[in-house]
């Protein structure tokens, strides 16, 4: 799930049962709904209805993206082309995983040192959300750097 913020969300959309777009009552209707952010009140995960919602939410995102790319002089430098595997790219899942195993180290040198309770439940949170995605990247990158089977499962060791 993305970390992006969702301020100023009524009661059932910060309690996950409404769209944070267009308001939708995923209890009253059958939308298929997908985490799109969190509630920075209590962290929580806020959905959005999976058509049209995320996709808008996903479209202007990508928008943004270019625009900021574009003002920095960037134009599409760092964009991975066709060729390029988009799992080892800079912005691909190797890479973001790395990022996450380093964030989570620091978290781990920060939990030892910290005595604070406030601080102590900021870093959890931090180290969860971290460590689940971590955990799907993992689990991706090894998908995709899976060895094909064309030779009967050897590996050419033999």
């Amino acid at each position: 799930m993305g970390g992006r913020p969702f301020y100023n969300v009524t009661g059932p959309q910060a309690d996950g049962v409404a769209c944070v777009v267009c308001g939708a009552d995923f209890l009253a209707d059958k939308i298929t709904a997908v985490a799109v952010g969190r509630n920075p009140v209590d962290d929580a995960s806020v959905y959005a209805c999976k058509e049209p919602c995320a996709r808008q939410l996903a479209e202007d995102a990508e928008r943004m993206a270019q625009e900021m790319r574009t003002a920095a002089g960037l134009d599409d430098a760092d964009v991975p082309s066709e060729r390029d595997d988009p799992v080892f790219c800079v912005d691909g899942h190797f890479g973001s995983l790395l990022r996450d195993l380093r964030t989570l180290a620091g978290t781990e040198a920060l939990l030892s040192t910290s005595d604070d309770n406030t601080t102590l439940r900021f870093l959890l949170s931090l180290t969860a959300r971290h460590a689940e995605t971590a955990m799907m990247r993992a689990r991706l990158v090894l998908a995709r750097t899976k060895p094909d089977d064309a030779d009967g499962g050897t590996d050419g060791d033999d």
